[in-house]
């Protein structure tokens, strides 16, 4: 046995050369020096402030109470022990890959460099393509708008420059600007790494992601000391555990060219051991405690004894590493080597493990206990589960594993269980329901079910023992103020049927058990109405009331009401347009991607994205028809939960959507029609399906223009919206696969614009 007097000997021996022969020293220890610690070591020699100790003499340093020598030979020292260094193999496996995923997004961040390319398209009035790039002297040259100034610039507002100049410039033009070809960023990579030197570096790396082109950062380096330096001396210090164990990335900036990465060397290195979940050794920084390294290992395990925590600290002053015992969590971790976190039992008692909804989860000592209802007795709870509870049995002696399932509300199901050492107990949560057992546990606990079946709702729930079903009624809170007391019970093993009060209905579980309470003789209903009623609000109806009743209960019209105009939406309408839209967008990106790739022109597919893009969700779901108060259907027009009715103001416009010059709306004028509107409107545009104009009238029905020249146009009536559609270049082949695409986008876009047109006159 070698005290640490002589391994501190040995240590120091080692690392200036002094021959010592026949000892050893621990390497897995010489590993946790940092370079700062080794060096106060080498001066201590050097100035003669460190006297070593002869090491034949195997005396012991006397010190406080409270510290005591450590033995190489220490068994819990030694147990889970892990040589690791924390974080430093993160970079190995990193990709150092200059090219720029072509399919990813660019972020509006990112900073312009020499050599990037701006591919900017220009449509509408005026349709070309530029492929733009930036010129050594950081500008690009925009045809007919002059040299703009980009480098140093995000890309977000390159865009926004862009666009700004070209709404100045010209009318009724679009934009859409990308960037291809992207530049490789030269970044300098110094400190302690791998190779230091200057690389080329994918333009959207991070910190992180450079640091993997120079090998990652070597063992005596820091990974919590790391600085981006830019070329304007912005410095910016960046802790690569903030990433790894917070899963913060907010500091791990994207790099720009010219920046310049240092890493400095590691101050501290403690090795944790024992009761934690990932014991290994982590870097500590200054002002660091206990409970900061429990926390980068990942917590305590569920036998950690958290009052029996131990430093080991290496004290030069006195030649000897030392420990002190049973130290807090908010201990001081300065010169720290290892932090030894001990198990709550020992190898002559292993005690039980309880888990779950327990004021006091943890190991108990199976001494204390001679069966299950004694230890249960001796538990505070809280929000358990009651009816079903998990005890894995475990009896060495016999090598038998066994499982026993019990109720909290049935004695008789546990109060005779003896208890083995080593074993699990598990309380389910209440609120989660969730069991932390092996699948052989599981597969248990699914045999045994209870499904409650409660108004539109349906409860599963794992059942053991007697129980009683208002017990169950109580603990999900369900609400029984509308539904009758008589539920019926079906267990389908015994192929009988149960009917009775609720309340007094008592069982022995079952497989399988199913209970039904009775629904309400009528099911409530929630329906919106807003606009012009004396009383607009959310009203509770029964679910077979209709249109007629909730105009009832919402009051008179006011006079400036459009009852021919009235909206009517519907929560499932809405969700089945909103899964169209994602479907359309889904298959537009994809034909984007193919159009590209082909070099074929992607106008029409760029105009139906931004069509898709326009449509306002809160717009969707309307179901065309006359609504009004006195037409002879209101009556039977059957109300949904969740229906929102909108009463409009008269509205005495005419609104013009689509390819027009100047979509408008105007005042109605008598005998007016469709072309006169177009007219109004500054004509079509060059891109203006003319076969295809229709009208949304105000009841949210189509009426198409006549085709037939002699039968003349439409006249139009107030609150109509004519609509002029894309024409779509249909020789395209990837454009006829989006026919259906196209008319789903279109249908719904207009539609909804109508809504808003509308709604909101």
């Amino acid at each position: 046995m070698i005290s640490y007097k002589n391994f501190l000997f040995l240590t120091l021996s080692f690392l200036f050369s002094v021959s010592l022969s026949a000892q050893t020293v621990d390497q897995s220890l010489l590993s946790q020096l940092s370079p700062e610690q080794i060096e106060a070591a080498r001066k201590a020699v050097e100035n003669d402030n460190l006297t070593l100790p002869d090491p034949v003499n195997t005396e012991t340093i006397e010190i406080e109470e409270t510290l005591v020598d450590i033995d190489l030979e220490n068994e819990d020292l030694e147990n889970e022990v892990t040589d690791r260094k924390y974080g430093y193999d993160f970079f190995s496996k990193m990709p150092t890959s200059l090219s720029a995923a072509g399919d990813l997004p660019l972020p509006n961040d990112y900073k312009i460099s020499l050599r990037d390319q701006f591919r900017v398209i220009l449509s509408g009035s005026k349709d070309q393509i530029f492929n733009l790039s930036v010129n050594l002297d950081g500008t690009v040259l925009f045809p007919e708008l002059g040299s703009i100034y980009v480098v140093g610039l995000t890309f977000g507002e390159v865009k926004e420059k862009f666009s700004n100049l070209v709404n100045q410039s010209y009318i009724g033009v679009n934009i859409d600007i990308s960037l291809q070809n992207l530049s490789a960023k030269k970044v300098t990579i110094v400190g302690a790494v791998g190779t230091p030197g200057t690389y080329l570096i994918n333009p959207f790396s991070t910190i992180t992601g450079a640091l993997a082109y120079s090998g990652g950062i070597t063992e005596i380096g820091s990974l919590r000391d790391i600085k981006l330096i830019r070329n304007n001396g912005m410095v910016t210090s960046f802790d690569l555990y903030d990433l790894l164990i917070r899963g913060d990335r907010s500091k791990d900036l994207t790099i720009e060219a010219g920046d310049t990465i240092l890493v400095g060397a590691a101050s501290q290195f403690v090795k944790i051991v024992g009761a934690v979940n990932r014991p290994a050794i982590y870097e500590i920084l200054k002002n660091e405690k206990v409970s900061d390294i429990v926390n980068f290992a990942l917590g305590f395990t569920q036998t950690a004894n958290k009052s029996n925590i131990s430093i080991s600290y290496l004290d030069l002053n006195k030649a000897s590493v030392v420990t002190k015992t049973k130290v807090g969590l908010d201990q001081s971790l300065k010169d720290a080597l290892v932090v030894n976190v001990f198990n709550y039992v020992n190898q002559d008692n292993l005690g039980i493990s309880v888990s779950g909804a327990v004021e006091e989860p943890g190991f108990y000592d199976l001494e204390k206990y001679n069966n299950l209802n004694d230890l249960i007795e001796d538990l505070n709870f809280i929000d358990v589960y009651p009816w079903l509870a998990v005890l894995e049995q475990f009896d060495d002696a016999n090598l038998v594993k066994s499982i026993v399932l019990f109720s909290l509300n049935d004695k008789n199901t546990y109060e005779s269980v003896e208890l083995f050492s080593n074993s699990r107990l598990y309380f389910a949560d209440i609120n989660e329901m969730l069991f932390d057992v092996e699948e052989m546990a599981l597969n248990l606990i699914d045999e045994y079910s209870l499904t409650l079946n409660h108004k539109n709702e349906t409860f599963e729930l794992p059942v053991i023992g007697k129980y009683k079903v208002s017990s169950f009624v109580d603990m999900l809170g369900l609400d029984m103020s509308d539904v009758d007391n008589e539920a019926t019970y079906i267990s389908p093993l015994d192929s009988n049927i149960i009917v009775d009060d609720y309340k007094k209905m008592n069982f022995s579980a079952k497989k399988y058990h199913n209970i039904s309470f009775r629904s309400p003789v009528n099911d409530l209903i929630s329906v919106n109405i807003s606009g012009a009623v004396s009383y607009p609000g959310t009203y509770t109806l029964k679910s077979d009331s209709t249109l007629n009743d909730l105009y009832k209960l919402a009051g008179d019209f006011k006079k400036e009401a459009f009852l021919n105009g009235i909206i009517l939406t519907r929560e499932i309408v809405r969700e089945r347009q909103i899964k169209a839209i994602e479907t359309s967008e889904a298959a537009l990106n994809k034909s984007l991607l193919i159009a590209v790739q082909q070099g074929d022109d992607f106008g029409d597919i760029s105009s139906l994205s931004a069509l898709a893009e326009s449509i306002e969700p809160e717009n969707l779901g309307r179901i065309a028809g006359n609504f009004s108060p006195i037409s002879s259907n209101s009556d039977e027009i059957a109300l949904f939960d969740g229906d929102s009715i909108i009463i409009p103001k008269s509205s005495n416009v005419i609104n013009i959507i689509g390819e027009v010059l100047n979509p408008i709306a105007f005042e109605y004028t008598e005998r007016m029609n469709i072309e006169s509107a177009i007219r109004r409107a500054g004509g079509y545009q060059i891109y203006a399906d003319k076969r295809r104009v229709y009208v949304i009238k105000a009841n949210g029905l189509v009426e198409k223009k006549a085709r037939n020249v002699f039968m003349g146009s439409s006249n139009l009536e107030p609150g109509d919206t004519v609509v002029v559609p894309r024409k779509i270049n249909a020789s395209n082949p990837i454009l006829r696969n989006l026919t259906p695409v196209t008319q789903i986008l279109s249908d719904l876009a207009f539609s909804a614009a109508a809504i808003d047109n509308l709604s909101n006159n």
